[in-house]
């Protein structure tokens, strides 16, 4: 969601900068969802709950379409979105890192540099595409984009299951 403070400057919203960084606060929620990730992990469930945390970030930019934009309602709705999209990028990145720490200590320090550096860059081509999009096609662009990228996400991890696994 690193377009949303366009659209929250922009004449829909018309929020000042302080407003913004209020909004901003609502990213704090993704703060607990470590420690839910890491217990639901621990429970067995880490291959569901990481599939759940791709269809929240995926979830969070379909919530900001149900309102009519510029409103309170879709204020709020986009609040709720930044939560579940944080949640869910908080979760899956626990849960990818929960992986790399149950293999042997021989890798794990170089599997787990390689999966931060993929994340971040993964993240700065999102932010690189989002931007883009937000230029070209407003929030409408930006945010059907931002929903398609956990999806094909999701489709490849569900793919590379079946073709490492296919029992599981």
């Amino acid at each position: 969601m690193t377009t949303t403070p366009l659209l929250l400057a922009g004449p829909l919203f018309q929020l000042s900068q302080g407003g913004i960084a209020l909004f901003a606060l609502a990213g704090v929620a993704g703060a607990i969802a470590a420690p839910i990730a890491g217990r639901v992990a621990d429970l067995g469930w880490g291959r569901p709950a990481t599939a759940l945390a791709m269809l929240a970030v995926a979830a969070g930019f379909l919530l900001t379409h149900i309102a009519t934009p510029g409103s309170s309602w879709a204020l709020g709705l986009l609040v709720l979105a930044a939560v579940v999209l944080d949640f869910g990028v908080s979760a899956n990145m626990t849960l990818g890192q929960r992986a790399i720490f149950r293999l042997g200590a021989e890798i794990r320090a170089q599997l787990n540099g390689l999966y931060m550096t993929t994340f971040f860059i993964g993240g700065a081509i999102g932010s690189a595409i989002g931007g883009w999009a937000y230029a070209y096609g407003g929030w409408m662009l930006a945010s059907w984009v931002g929903f398609a990228l956990p999806v094909l996400a999701l489709g490849y991890f569900a793919t590379e299951h079946a073709s490492v696994n296919p029992k599981s």
